[in-house]
């Protein structure tokens, strides 16, 4: 991959919580329109590398440019730089005392000073893209948690973002919610939106990525496409998670009951 062409690059970047090394040396390039889903056991740095890509932890050494900014120059707009930047967590995070159309305006009148009008115009078409325009005047608590994710999915992309990135956003989840939150992400991933999307969701990963980026012990030790990894993952400790979570059930065939 040619590094001049990377939306974002992360370029031997080490993070630590006191004793406990989170990330080790990663090296990691994502171009425009790449989509990037990381895997991983608990505890491998998955959380913690996409948290570092939006400033949210700060690094210990390396370097992380986003669109061609030093995300840790004091040169750059770290709030610039942050409006390229979607982000949509396990939790939904969204406003509970504001409806959730003013969830969704509320940022870029503050921040970009765009008039309400405007503002409301956009958040009702992408209410419509995540097919919750109905619930436009809706209220958190009176939403499933499937609804609330897909709201919060909208919310991330009023600031117009060029890259989307995803906190294993189904994880939350009932699993009868689990593929209302999947298809938006599916569709947002044809229309070309650069994601990285840390999830367990194989299903997901096998239609969509066009990488998959394997973590173990805070360092990145496999980097696939999805064929090549679920079918032939060359690291043992990839073999061994693959083992894990695919369910025993479908690797054999349907059982008679």
């Amino acid at each position: 991959m040619n590094a001049a062409d990377s939306i974002i690059r992360l370029h031997r970047v080490n993070k630590s919580f006191g004793e406990f090394k989170a990330l080790i040396d990663i090296d990691l390039d994502i171009n425009i329109g790449e989509k990037v889903v990381v895997m991983g056991p608990s505890g491998s740095g998955k959380s913690t590398l996409l948290r570092t890509i939006n400033r949210l932890e700060p690094i210990d050494s390396g370097t992380i440019t986003i669109n061609g900014s030093d995300l840790y120059s004091p040169k750059e707009d770290i709030n610039r730089i942050r409006m390229e930047l979607g982000m949509v967590f396990q939790s939904f995070n969204l406003f509970r005392h504001k409806s959730v159309l003013d969830n969704l305006t509320l940022a870029p009148m503050k921040l970009k000073r765009i008039p309400r009008d405007q503002t409301e115009a956009l958040a009702l078409t992408l209410l419509d893209k995540v097919g919750m325009r109905d619930r436009a005047s809706h209220y958190p608590v009176q939403l499933s948690g499937g609804q609330q994710q897909r709201v919060a999915i909208a919310r991330a992309l009023m600031m117009e973002p060029k890259i989307m990135l995803f906190d294993e956003p189904t994880s939350a989840l009932d699993p009868e919610m689990i593929n209302e939150v999947l298809t938006v992400m599916v569709s947002l991933a044809r229309e070309g939106m650069t994601m990285v999307v840390v999830t367990h969701e194989m299903g997901f990963a096998r239609e969509v990525a066009d990488r998959v980026v394997f973590m173990d012990g805070g360092a990145i030790v496999e980097e696939a496409s999805p064929e090549a990894f679920f079918t032939q993952p060359r690291n043992p400790r990839s073999r061994i998670f693959l083992q894990q979570v695919l369910n025993p059930y479908f690797r054999s065939g349907p059982r008679s009951v």
